[in-house]
């Protein structure tokens, strides 16, 4: 049962990194446009953004590693921000 439970374990880690490493992707990707997409488009990756942010700084304050849930937070609202800036040309 010991090696089920560490395998579940590893996979979360693994799919969780994949979803940061995703959601991160998908800001990248639509930096440049955001502000052309419609309110459904845009509010797809808002919220996708701050719930996996908060998914993670939940998860971190937790397991009592307060100061890297602030992290985490602090880093989706910078995240959140840049996609809302309007591009200067």
């Amino acid at each position: 049962m010991l090696i089920l439970d560490t395998i579940f374990v590893v996979l979360h880690i693994l799919f969780g990194l994949g979803s940061f490493i995703g959601s991160l992707l998908l800001v990248w990707g639509f930096k440049e446009t955001f502000q052309t997409l419609t309110a459904i488009q845009k509010s797809g990756i808002i919220l996708t953004v701050i719930s996996l942010f908060a998914t993670i700084a939940v998860t971190m304050f937790s397991k009592g590693n307060v100061l890297l849930a602030i992290l985490f937070v602090l880093l989706g609202g910078i995240t959140c921000a840049a996609l809302g800036k309007k591009k200067t040309a």
